[in-house]
């Protein structure tokens, strides 16, 4: 049994047209058609309604395209894996990540290297200012900042996610709060990320246009170290959710979603198309587009 002749199914299926199926597929409509004949021929069943037009599937069919389904994407997966053990990639990739974005994206590494495992990723946390510069040195092949927020200029972009924003404190004021107003850190008592990097720039942006004037006591580059301030002190601070998530399980701290408004921004990996081949970083940047798809 044929592959090709599988997709002739599936592309009928979609198209709903011989011609169609044919132009999608790269074959003419009469190679169509024989291949068509001989694939009923073999597995003893008539798939497709016929007419002068493409009428539709037969019940048959219908059920056996599912089949066809998954068969056609695990034989695209095998040839792609075949290929990837084939070229058998080693050697380094150099990644920098805004520090909001560390704990999604180690996510993301971590799925990476099982599948090669012979990539060492080298990881640095800085602001998008220095990924900016470091991709246009060619310090960094790949970077993952904010999109849409000053956007980092004369790259390709991948989306990966929307990020939210959660107030994490243990006053027991907000214990039985899911959500609140981002009014509600105006007079607070905070520790914020520190002013070099673009999350804290969104968080003056936000208190700004709400005329929000929280008492900012300690500042820090890390995301960490400021949980460690709100566990020790009545301090609270902001994180985006992926951190929250992480933290949860500290049953006197309370992580509350910021929506009123509902402000969110989009973050995803960024870099600099080459001109020439670079099988590392076209093997990352095929894997990140496919992922959780």
């Amino acid at each position: 049994m044929e592959i090709k002749n599988l997709e002739i199914i599936l592309a009928l299926d979609s198209e709903k047209h011989f011609n169609r199926a044919a132009e999608k597929l790269n074959i003419s409509q009469p190679a169509l058609s024989m291949k068509l004949k001989s694939l009923e021929n073999e597995i003893g069943v008539k798939l497709v309604k016929r007419g002068k037009n493409f009428i539709g599937l037969t019940k048959e069919g219908e059920i056996l395209k599912e089949k066809f389904k998954y068969i056609v994407k695990e034989y695209s997966e095998i040839k792609q894996l075949s290929s990837e053990l084939k070229n058998n990639l080693t050697g380094s990739l150099r990644v920098g990540v805004i520090p909001s974005a560390l704990i999604d994206v180690s996510f993301i590494l971590n799925q990476y290297v099982k599948k090669f495992r012979n990539i060492n990723i080298e990881v640095y946390s800085m602001s998008s200012n220095k990924i900016d510069e470091g991709l246009h040195d060619f310090k960094l092949d790949i970077g993952f900042s904010y999109l849409d927020n000053e956007p980092i200029l004369g790259v390709e972009k991948v989306h990966l996610y929307k990020e939210k924003y959660f107030l994490v404190t243990k006053n027991k004021k907000y214990q039985n709060f899911k959500n609140i107003s981002w009014s509600e850190c105006d007079g607070h008592d905070l520790c914020l990320i520190s002013q070099e990097n673009q999350f804290r720039r969104i968080l003056d942006t936000i208190f700004k246009s709400k005329n929000i004037s929280p008492n900012i006591m300690i500042e820090s580059n890390s995301l960490i170290h400021l949980f460690s301030h709100v566990s020790s002190s009545d301090l609270s601070t902001i994180m985006p959710g992926s951190y929250a998530a992480q933290f949860e399980n500290y049953s006197n701290i309370r992580f509350i979603e910021l929506n009123t408004p509902m402000v969110t921004h989009s973050v995803g990996s960024v870099f600099i198309k080459d001109k020439g081949p670079s099988p590392i970083k076209d093997s990352f940047i095929k894997f990140l587009k496919n992922f959780n798809k």
